[in-house]
């Protein structure tokens, strides 16, 4: 086989590879951005619960000690 056709295919299989990987890895990311994105809205949401549990919970008049 001509060794620069060797060459092309083993250069064209190493690019494909690549921008294989790149894909992959681009959706692993975006997967990931959406659960973070979610964790940080359920976070959110039990910080809130808890301000407006705290805010009826104190008393209105403090016991002096």
């Amino acid at each position: 086989m001509n060794p620069t056709l060797v060459l092309f295919l083993r250069l064209t299989a190493i690019i494909a590879a690549g921008i294989v990987v790149l894909v992959i890895v681009a959706h692993l990311l975006v997967i990931a951005l959406k659960a973070l994105v979610v964790a940080a809205i359920i976070a959110a949401l039990v910080l809130g619960a808890l301000f407006v549990y705290n805010l009826f919970r104190r008393s209105k008049y403090p016991v002096i000690r």
